[in-house]
């Protein structure tokens, strides 16, 4: 068995931490329209709720493209609503009827910041009339000078929701723009320079409105794609002074897909129009440490180049395997993700994929078998309640703090963060080993007593009985706990 002193500096202070958040997207919507009173606060209390659930401190709202209408998709669940059907069409503001239960639910149970996305501007704003790209679209399918209607689009969905007593904090008006996006679901390319336009549009119709909401991007389909060559080339260990990471649409003839870092954060007017704040996904990245701590800390090191201290927010994930697992070995792969992100890239926020899967997929928090057979079950995962170790403690405004080791034998990770409110220090520690770890304690401040919850195998968030800082306690293997004082 493992011994560890784990020790906790206060005064050595990291990232501020402003939230972690998932997605309604596709999934909810059916479901908060069709599903009974009883089963949706069933859900929203395990999503939303700090007694009940995992206390998640962001929700994501899909505002849909109108693929619904138009696309013949894979997965008719992956065609959204749209509020506004047609460019002379008057707004209907019932539409997302069930988006729209769960986002008054998730303010109801306390969720302190909102986030609207889209990942396709409106079918009638499109090249080809779909809400995804075909071949002949180009670097992109928005229509040429369409940027300031998609802007007004977009601001008018945010002022309405802010009239109604649910503002969005943040907009994200692209996702992955880095893909092809040519069917499936909903979706659209962009290249760098599209991308600049549709920002600097929505930025000038929010400041015109006066309205308190920050625009998020880009949310690029991967960690490599946000790096300068440069950096990139330092992390793949190329020699070939002229290498550039070329996966997606940067070989395509289109234009720039890539080096988000160098032409969002390093002009200053661009950094300042997205909140001198860059985001990504972190698919595919946890099948070596290479990818786990190299290309975290390249990332940064990308970043501090150019906006020493600005934010990283990891946005989107999940793994992206065929069949669910609603068991500890998923999500002990999550939350080794999630450490990395957190403690080797900075990252700011974290958000999951879909909060609620019908699918065989490792995409979910929840899953149900309503979509192939109409019943509402409900089926939590792992991966719920070890997010929770995350979530329901750390609240937005968390600092970082000192932790160390932040890893021993790359089996057992720690990392500790601060806040105003209460629990006021916060440590999780995952154990991936097959052996139980045995932890002692050196903690700068005056805190005495130690509440832990775990999730295991056996248990899901279960708090455990209070330990003293001079007692040495027991980490079991293949758990998630997370120690609170204060």
């Amino acid at each position: 068995m493992t011994t560890c002193t784990v020790r906790i500096d206060t005064r050595r202070r990291y990232q501020r931490i402003e939230h972690f958040g998932a997605s309604g997207t596709w999934t909810i919507d059916p479901i908060g329209r069709e599903w009974t009173e009883a089963n949706k606060n069933l859900l929203a209390d395990l999503l939303f709720s700090r007694e009940k659930g995992i206390g998640l401190s962001l929700w994501r709202f899909n505002i849909g493209a109108g693929g619904a209408y138009t696309d013949q998709l894979w997965d008719p669940w992956r065609g959204a609503e749209v509020f506004k059907v047609a460019e002379n069409a008057d707004y209907d503001w019932n539409k997302h009827a069930g988006q729209q239960w769960f986002l008054r639910a998730a303010r109801k149970r306390g969720v302190e910041r909102f986030l609207a996305c889209v990942y396709s501007p409106p079918v009638w704003m499109t090249k080809n009339g779909h809400a995804h790209c075909d071949s002949r679209s180009g670097s992109t399918n928005l229509k040429p000078g369409y940027e300031e209607h998609f802007a007004r689009f977009l601001a008018d969905v945010l002022q309405h929701f802010a009239g109604k007593g649910l503002p969005f904090h943040y907009v994200s008006p692209v996702n992955e723009p880095n893909w092809d996006w040519e069917g499936g679901q909903e979706g659209c390319r962009y290249n760098n320079d599209d991308l600049k336009r549709v920002i600097v549009a929505l930025h000038r119709e929010i400041r015109s409105r006066r309205l308190a909401t920050e625009i998020v991007v880009p949310e690029a389909g991967d960690l490599i794609s946000l790096l300068d060559d440069e950096f990139y080339r330092r992390w793949a260990r190329e020699d070939d002074p002229s290498a550039a990471y070329t996966h997606g649409n940067r070989s395509k003839g289109w234009g720039m897909y890539g080096q988000y870092i160098r032409d969002l954060l390093g002009d200053p007017e661009m950094r300042r129009r997205v909140g001198n704040r860059i985001s990504a996904h972190s698919y595919w990245t946890d099948s070596s440490l290479r990818l786990l701590k190299d290309l975290r800390r390249t990332v940064r090191e990308n970043i501090d180049r150019y906006a020493p201290g600005a934010q990283y927010w990891q946005t989107e994930y999940c793994v992206m395997e065929h069949h669910r697992d609603v068991g500890i070995d998923t999500a002990l792969r999550v939350a080794r993700v999630i450490h990395y992100d957190l403690t080797v890239a900075n990252a700011s926020a974290w958000h999951w994929w879909l909060a609620v899967s019908p699918y065989d997929y490792k995409d979910g928090l929840i899953y149900t078998d309503y979509r192939r057979t109409g019943e509402q079950n409900i089926l939590p995962s792992k991966t719920l309640w070890v997010l929770g170790n995350f979530s329901r403690f750390i609240r937005p405004g968390a600092v970082r703090v000192h932790a160390e080791p932040s890893e021993l034998d790359e089996s057992l990770l720690i990392s500790a963060y601060t806040q105003a409110q209460r629990p006021r220090l916060i440590c999780v520690i995952v154990n991936l080993s097959n052996v139980s770890a045995r932890i002692q304690w050196s903690v700068d401040n005056a805190f005495r007593q130690l509440t832990a919850h775990i999730t295991s195998a056996q248990h899901d968030l279960a708090q455990l009985q209070e330990v003293k800082t001079t007692e040495t306690v027991e980490v079991p293997a293949r758990s998630v706990l997370t120690y609170t004082a204060g």
